[in-house]
């Protein structure tokens, strides 16, 4: 059975987005990307839905391909994760492929299948909205693009 977010809860989500938790790094030629790292979607849920409120589930981690590139190994994984909110009764679904090289094979398959695991959960938070990185998808914009939803009975929520 779920319940509704609260007040507080539904205000969070709708706020634009800390600017000090933005990350950045260089893309194709001159390109700058927002992201936010994992670890700060991991706390934002914990602080939004509370200890054990959410959970997150790698259900398939599928090498794509493993090669020798000189002293180095590349590796790819492709990674399908849930992330799951009982109390909005609500689960989102991710796939992606995560890469790394490393001159230690073992290294190099851990990392990869860390990064693509990383990359799945924020993707799938960003079902959340602007909290959860979805308006960095709006050349890197901090300002919440929801705005507001519907489905919120009079009293509850905004």
């Amino acid at each position: 059975m779920s319940r509704s977010l609260n007040a507080q809860q539904y205000e969070q989500l709708l706020k634009p987005l800390n600017v000090t938790r933005v990350a950045k790094r260089k893309g194709a030629g001159t390109l700058e990307l927002s992201y936010l790292e994992a670890y700060d979607v991991k706390a934002h849920l914990i602080r939004i839905f509370g200890f054990g409120g959410w959970n997150w589930n790698v259900t398939d981690a599928t090498l794509m391909y493993e090669e020798k590139v000189g002293a180095n190994w590349s590796v790819g994984y492709k990674v399908l994760g849930t992330l799951h909110i009982p109390l909005l009764n609500c689960t989102y679904s991710e796939a992606v492929v995560g890469s790394a090289i490393n001159p230690q094979r073992g290294e190099c398959h851990d990392m990869a299948v860390k990064t693509a695991e990383s990359d799945a959960i924020k993707r799938a938070a960003i079902n959340l909205g602007t909290q959860f990185g979805l308006s960095l998808y709006n050349n890197g914009s901090v300002r919440d693009i929801v705005l507001q939803t519907l489905d919120v009975a009079e009293g509850e929520g905004k």
